[in-house]
């Protein structure tokens, strides 16, 4: 295998256990890489606001994806690098398509540092409050910097929200999901803006071959990463998507699989000096 210049993975069900944090081997396996210089790449469908589980790792200087890639975060400072704005006018046309298909759906706005939703959009709200519940038409104003737009589908699971909603949004915005459950939940992008796309960007300032790099996920809005790299890798505890597509299989998400994975690249990294 060739050597690896950059690892990305994604966070939930993938690098962090069922506990929702990162297994010691997982964080150990990350700063050894680091320490190897290779560089480190966190790609996550969490907010801004949802990466203090990452704290502890801003020694091995990660770039840190957030929101599907819509957000480029520095890790030492907290400080936004990048963000990739969803056109207001284009969030009207969402709205009125994803209603015509289906009627009582709610929606929430997220944008780098603040978020909103409609009431009724959760039942429980496991990260702090929003900073405003309203209607979605105060959501998407035009002053809003929205990134990222969720679409909640009460009694109807995302697999199938995903199947009515894709079509009538087509091109005008990238459609993902990431949630499972019979409560459905569908994350919209700008046109065009993934975790492959930002992580292809990240490649390029760095100046490191996407096809020596490894990247590592569990759910359809981490195809795109794992199709861009040349070592993807999904975790044995993945979505059919995921696993249908062939991607090698590693462990699962809370037995510290990416860890485990990570040292193996980094071992066959060493060999060649080793062996000389």
């Amino acid at each position: 295998m060739p050597s690896v210049d950059l690892i990305a993975s994604d966070l939930d069900h993938t690098f962090l256990g069922a506990d929702k944090l990162p297994s010691a081997q997982n964080v150990a396996a990350v700063m050894d890489a680091a320490e190897a210089g290779v560089r480190i790449v966190f790609a996550t469908g969490r907010p801004y606001r949802w990466l203090d589980v990452l704290d502890q790792l801003a020694p091995a200087d990660p770039t840190i994806l957030a929101s599907n890639g819509a957000v480029s975060v520095d890790a030492r400072t907290g400080e936004v690098i990048h963000q990739s704005r969803i056109d207001p006018q284009i969030l009207a046309e969402i709205v009125s398509a994803v209603r015509r298909v289906v009627p009582d759906a709610l929606f929430c706005a997220e944008e780098a540092r603040h978020w909103g939703l409609e009431d009724g959009f959760e039942r429980s709200v496991e990260k702090g409050a929003p900073d405003l519940v309203a209607p979605v038409e105060e959501l998407i104003a035009p002053d809003r910097q929205v990134v990222k737009f969720l679409v909640r589908g009460w009694g109807v699971p995302s697999e199938e929200l995903y199947e009515r909603v894709a079509p009538v949004i087509g091109g005008r915005a990238t459609t993902t999901f990431s949630f499972t459950g019979p409560d459905g939940l569908l994350e919209i992008s700008a046109a065009g803006v993934s975790k492959g796309m930002a992580l292809a960007q990240v490649c390029a300032d760095l100046g490191i071959d996407p096809a020596r790099a490894a990247a590592f996920g569990d759910m359809p809005n981490d195809i795109t990463m794992l199709d861009l790299v040349g070592h993807p890798f999904a975790v044995r505890n993945a979505h059919p998507k995921v696993l249908e597509r062939g991607y090698p299989v590693i462990g699962d998400h809370d037995d510290s699989a990416v860890g485990r994975t990570i040292e193996q690249l980094l071992a066959e990294k060493r060999e060649p000096s080793s062996s000389r």
